[in-house]
């Protein structure tokens, strides 16, 4: 099951959030901090909790909340960890491999929610992807749309073949399910 919306954030938004961190940003590691680029190839960042930061923390709540209430109806409590900006790039076919987001590392993992930041003309490839009855689909290409989705779900950032591609990552935890 997916929930999108498009117009989650404007382009001022947007354009600040990459133009205040792409500076900040370091290789995108695997759960347990490991680098491997036959299975992750991008450039993240973790936004802090600070007070700067809250309009965004509590911009996805108030989404997770919705999307929670309309289509999942599982046990939240709040964002997990960071929310993170992530950068792929066609100068070396940035992509993220089939995974799912929740597991044994992460078992409180519910949602699953992902913004474009880029517009679709601006890159080639880079298609957020799920798995569903043995056959990919594509999640919403639109700038500012918000994908949300069970975090158990098989999904993946195809390679970027032309341009680059932003997005912000935010995971949604709860109590262990049951």
């Amino acid at each position: 099951m997916l929930a999108s919306t498009t117009g989650f954030l404007t382009d001022e938004e947007m354009d600040r959030i990459i133009a205040e961190h792409s500076s900040e940003l370091s290789e995108g590691k695997l759960g347990k901090g490991q680098e491997n680029d036959a299975v992750r190839r991008s450039q993240i960042f973790f936004f802090s909790t600070e007070e700067k930061n809250h309009w965004l923390y509590q911009r996805i709540w108030k989404a997770a909340l919705q999307v929670n209430e309309q289509f999942m109806c599982v046990d939240i409590a709040g964002i997990e960890g960071n929310i993170q900006l992530a950068r792929y790039d066609a100068a070396d076919q940035g992509f993220y491999n089939w995974h799912t987001d929740f597991g044994h590392l992460v078992p409180h993992r519910k949602i699953s929610i992902s913004v474009q930041l880029s517009a679709p003309e601006d890159y080639e490839g880079g298609d957020l992807e799920f798995f569903f009855d043995g056959e990919p689909v594509k999640g919403e290409r639109a700038r500012g749309a918000l994908i949300a989705f069970p975090s158990f779900t098989l999904h993946r950032v195809a390679p970027v073949t032309r341009g680059t591609r932003w997005s912000l990552v935010a995971w949604i935890a709860g109590n262990r399910w049951r």
